[in-house]
């Protein structure tokens, strides 16, 4: 297997640069400096401006025999629309993927919040031409062999292994939210979620034989009453967030928690009604009041649902938050259940400690899992990850980095995240 990876962002977004004691710097600085015989260019340091956009751009190309050539592209814009000082950055993301092997991936993320954050506008918008690994339902079934390069919003590839249960779908994600201040960095959201899974085809799956060649997706579709081939979930969204962070691309303090309800409805489309709890948490430790980049950072994610009332693609799985950062070891959706809990350290130190240019982390992380048949329980048993990854500081301004990280998870699981910014 032969890959390699092309990453070239050209500037970052961010909300709030927390102050710092030691002189900042980036790579760009690198080349500019002998240019301008300074050690801040001029168009670097010019203060933000309100209204005027900010780009990230990152292209990327792979190969893996599994899914074939892969190549894509991934770009942000930020733009503020109030006082930096009282109101963080809005950003939109568009990332667009395609393979040889015929996936093809448009993801469209937006982040918008109003001057004095007394609004918050959250989009997750997507339309995959897919395919993914399924092992079943439950933590602590072995993904042996699984793995790759796996870049940011699902554009990863895996050496299929022979417990894997490859599935090819098509996949439409609408989320929006709309957030309303409460008081203080408190607020409440209302939204529509949409998830409607189409053209599903198990590879593994053959009625003909005897016996039969059932697979996981199949089995749990017809003995709770999904049809097999497609399935939709549509509802609204109940939501409480505080998000109380210095910089929501690269924090260093502060807290952000969300706890969300959202009800499936059949007369708004869904297959099924039902009823599903996501919860989130993540805070930050600082070690220096001159190094605020060294620290250590917790995040919790629980999603609980109801047995057989969510589709098997709609149920919690790994990598499946909204920027696809969850779960680093593991391929995304390798881990599935009815209930899902996910927690995270991650360790962060400087490298470089005075220009501030490479950093560097340490995580180790853990999954659990319920099935659909009482086999196997929340906390019965847990897949962990752990390892290592690096981070180049390519905007000082924005605090805006490349990330690199290799995960290594039980069984021989292990993949290499590329990725723009910080993993939460």
């Amino acid at each position: 297997m032969i890959w390699w990876a092309l990453i070239l962002p050209f500037t970052a977004i961010h909300a709030q640069t927390p102050p710092t004691t030691f002189r900042q710097d980036d790579v760009w600085s690198i080349f500019t400096r002998a240019k301008n015989n300074a050690r801040r260019d001029s168009i670097s340091d010019k203060p933000l401006e309100l209204f005027k956009p900010y780009f990230a751009i990152t292209p990327f190309i792979g190969y893996n025999p599994a899914y074939g050539m892969l190549i894509g592209v991934g770009s942000s814009i930020g733009i503020y629309l109030g006082d930096p000082k009282t109101t963080p950055i809005s950003a939109t993301s568009v990332v667009i993927n395609f393979t040889s092997k015929a996936q093809k991936i448009f993801n469209l993320r937006t982040n918008i919040i109003t001057s004095k954050s007394r609004f918050i506008f959250r989009g997750d918008w997507r339309f995959l031409i897919f395919s993914q690994p399924t092992y079943g339902l439950g933590s602590g079934i072995k993904h042996s062999g699984s793995g790759g390069i796996i870049f940011g919003d699902g554009g990863q590839a895996d050496p299929y292994s022979g417990e894997t249960q490859p599935i090819n779908y098509d996949y439409i994600r609408l989320y929006e939210t709309v957030y309303f201040r409460l008081t203080g960095k408190f607020y409440i959201g209302f939204g529509y979620c949409l998830d409607k899974f189409s053209k599903i085809k198990d590879h593994k799956l053959n009625l003909d034989t005897n016996p039969a060649q059932i697979t996981s997706h199949y089995k749990y579709s017809i003995d709770n009453g999904f049809n097999p081939d497609r399935q939709t979930m549509s509802g609204i969204s109940l939501e409480l967030l505080l998000d109380s962070r210095d910089n929501t691309i690269r924090p260093t303090e502060g807290y952000f928690a969300n706890f969300a309800v959202r009800p499936n409805f059949t007369f708004l489309g869904s297959s099924m009604n039902s009823l599903m709890f996501n919860t989130e948490f993540r805070t930050f430790v600082t070690f220096s009041r001159q190094r605020h980049d060294h620290l250590i950072g917790f995040w919790y994610i629980g999603q609980f649902t109801r047995k057989g009332t969510v589709p098997y693609l709609g149920l919690p799985a790994i990598g499946w938050d909204m920027y696809n950062r969850q779960g680093r070891g593991y391929v995304q959706g390798s881990i599935r259940g009815v209930s899902f809990i996910y927690g995270e350290t991650e360790y962060r130190f400087p490298i470089s400690r005075r220009t501030g240019i490479l950093g560097g982390v340490l995580f180790v992380n853990a999954t659990t899992a319920s099935s659909d048949d009482e086999t196997r329980s929340l906390f019965e048993y847990i897949d962990p990850a752990a390892g290592l990854g690096l981070r180049v500081m390519f905007n000082r301004k924005t605090l805006s980095n490349l990330s690199i990280d290799c995960g290594f998870g039980s069984n021989g699981s292990i993949g290499v995240y590329f990725n723009l910014n910080e993993t939460f």
